[in-house]
């Protein structure tokens, strides 16, 4: 079970339709739980398929630190993250 996962238990079942998660600390890293793939990755910018969006980060001397079926940790000067 995942810390978000926790969180969303005193949100209440309204919220149990939430299909991905995002946690930006900082600007610094950006955890990413609700993956379906890896669409592009680059320094500058990544991107990345969720259930029904487009997800786009972008900034500078961006990282991949870690990537599993569902979850990822992005690593860098985060400036923007948009879901289209």
């Amino acid at each position: 079970m995942s810390m978000l996962s926790e969180i969303e238990k005193f949100m209440g079942s309204a919220e149990a339709s939430i299909n991905y998660r995002i946690v930006n600390l900082g600007g610094k890293s950006l955890y990413i739980e609700g993956l379906k793939a890896v669409v592009s990755f680059g320094v500058n910018e990544m991107q990345f398929q969720l259930k029904h969006s487009l997800l786009s980060v972008v900034g500078s001397q961006l990282k991949i630190k870690y990537l599993d079926k569902t979850t990822c940790i992005i690593v860098g000067e985060i400036t923007s993250v948009v879901s289209k």
